[in-house]
């Protein structure tokens, strides 16, 4: 059995949520940058760049997406070099050439709430937003927004969000909603479970 088909019998995933259903929700997919190298001599942290291993697992995860309808109409993605070049690989591997995509000093390292509060206020009427961010904040805000009575979900998370992680919600309400405890886990996809390592 092909390793994808696995990912999507194991965890919910938005094949299975009937596209007229979600042509009347958002979706909001949170992913963790791949994994990037130590900095360099001299370099910050906001300017380190993927490693061998993050530029491997990030295409996978684009399959990923692209196999399950995960296109976003908005990318919001922290402006440090390893969360661009995430997007960056994404966008090429699925053709992504015209998605509109911010790149946001405001996200680099940013808390859980502050992630909340730019996705409400940068949303407009996108449907889907693909939002490329760090932990802890991104991890932290997978956690909060998780449907409370979603215990396998839960259980999940509480493992953390290792690099390249993506996690997907539908959230039945407008953007102005999104807050703690009310988002349906559509997905959750690990670089580990998809063949990356």
């Amino acid at each position: 059995m092909p390793q994808d088909r696995v990912e999507l019998q194991h965890f919910p995933c938005s094949v299975l949520t009937p596209p007229a259903k979600l042509r009347r929700m958002k979706r909001l997919l949170l992913l963790r940058h791949a994994k990037a190298a130590p900095p360099a001599p001299g370099q910050g942290d906001h300017d380190r760049i993927l490693d061998a291993q993050g530029k491997q697992a990030t295409p996978v995860m684009a399959h990923f997406m692209a196999r399950n309808g995960m296109t976003p109409d908005l990318v919001l993605c922290s402006d440090a070099a390893r969360t661009r070049e995430t997007w960056d690989l994404v966008a090429a591997e699925n053709g992504w050439n015209d998605i509109e995509q911010r790149f946001l000093e405001t996200l680099y390292l940013a808390e859980a709430s502050r992630i909340c509060q730019l996705i409400q206020r940068e949303a407009g009427a996108a449907e889907t937003i693909l939002l490329v961010g760090h932990n802890p904040g991104i991890e932290e805000l997978a956690g909060l927004l998780t449907d409370r009575n979603d215990k396998a979900s839960r259980r999940d998370l509480a493992a953390g969000m290792a690099t390249a992680t993506l996690v997907a919600f539908i959230l039945p309400g407008p953007w102005s909603e999104l807050h703690q405890g009310n988002c349906k886990v559509d997905a959750i996809a690990r670089p580990s479970r998809l063949g990356a390592g």
